[in-house]
């Protein structure tokens, strides 16, 4: 039995399940009382895809897939402490997605300020299929699929504006 505790409001509960919160969370960017995913993408997504672009491509969407999987997991115990299918605190899934929409592409800052501006608009907007995958799949996976979607409509964005840069 676990004997650490974290508490959420006026409830107690596990330690193991308060860490799956925090990182489901971004730390305290999913607290952020405004725009919750747009704070995490520019305040987590955007160091974390600088980083990301430093490692071999291999090696990079090896750590994307396991964060993917992480996502998922943390998600789902996230939302079912938080008694929603899926809450705005959660906002791992932005940092998934942000990073599909970086990987494989030169870190810049305009990169960076294009990545980022059409990640939020189709993590908004969800065009088809990234609504249905927001409508259609439930738990972790609902959570992170939309993100991950809209993280490749966003990638194809970023590509053809760098390629039209160059």
């Amino acid at each position: 039995m676990d004997r650490a505790w974290a508490t959420k409001g006026s409830s107690v509960v596990p330690a193991s399940l308060g860490t799956a919160l925090f990182w489901a969370r971004l730390g305290w960017a999913g607290l952020s009382p405004f725009a919750s995913g747009t704070v995490a993408t520019a305040l987590v997504g955007i160091p974390c895809a600088w980083f990301l672009s430093f490692l071999p491509m291999p090696l990079a969407m090896g750590a994307l897939a396991l964060l993917f999987f992480v996502a998922c997991y943390v998600s789902s115990k996230a939302s079912v402490l938080l008694g929603q299918e899926d809450p705005h605190e959660i906002v791992i899934d932005e940092l998934v997605g942000f990073l599909v929409t970086m990987v494989g592409l030169p870190f810049t800052l305009q990169s960076a300020g294009v990545g980022f501006l059409a990640f939020r608009l189709f993590d908004i907007w969800k065009p088809w299929p990234v609504r249905r995958f927001d409508q259609d799949l439930h738990g972790g996976l609902g959570i992170v699929m939309d993100d991950l979607a809209a993280g490749c409509y966003a990638h194809a964005v970023v590509w053809a504006v760098l390629a039209i840069w160059r």
